[in-house]
């Protein structure tokens, strides 16, 4: 074997095996010199933007499981109305199970016409409890809105879940639906 072909063999696996990419990857991976900030800059523009996006996801996200929490409190205060609690306990029970979402003053009782013809109000009809809740964007996406024109109030979210229940004992002073 010849002393030029051994040498080229011991440098090619120099090269390999010290991470180098040889002339060839130096030219492909080499930034030209007018593109050196390019990226930075690109990520600095596209940042806002995809700020905007994640905390709107996230508000999105909330909001459901402001939707769900207030769904679980309606729910539960149709079955206490069904077994008998009186208005003001219901809604007291509504508010509790609502985690801090609910007031007072966004839960209304009704009473419907039951399916076996019982009048509203009496054992076989039904109690229907509802919450008014208008959900605002909190996580900063709201701010992030506004600074680009956006008015984060117009895309409030007004949620509005109601629980039925069958009336298992008569109420007199029933608020038909």
């Amino acid at each position: 074997m010849s002393t030029k072909r051994a040498t080229s063999r011991s440098n090619r696996a120099d090269r390999v095996g010290d991470g180098s990419r040889g002339r060839v990857g130096q030219r492909l991976f080499a930034a030209a010199p007018s593109e050196r900030g390019q990226a930075l800059i690109e990520f600095a523009l596209l940042l806002p933007i995809l700020l905007v996006f994640m905390l709107t996801v996230l508000d999105f996200g909330l909001a459901l499981d402001n939707r769900e929490v207030i769904q679980h409190a309606v729910r539960e205060g149709a079955r206490q109305a069904a077994v008998g609690l009186d208005e003001a306990d219901v809604i007291d029970v509504v508010v509790s199970q609502s985690q801090g979402v609910l007031e007072a003053d966004d839960v209304t009782i009704c009473y419907v016409d039951g399916p076996t013809g019982a009048p509203a109000g009496f054992a076989g009809s039904d109690v229907r409890v509802s919450a008014t809740f208008l959900y605002r964007f909190t996580l900063g996406s709201g701010e992030l809105l506004a600074a680009i024109g956006i008015d984060p109030d117009s895309l409030a979210i007004e949620m509005t879940p109601s629980g039925e229940a069958r009336l298992e004992t008569s109420n007199a002073g029933a608020t038909v639906c």
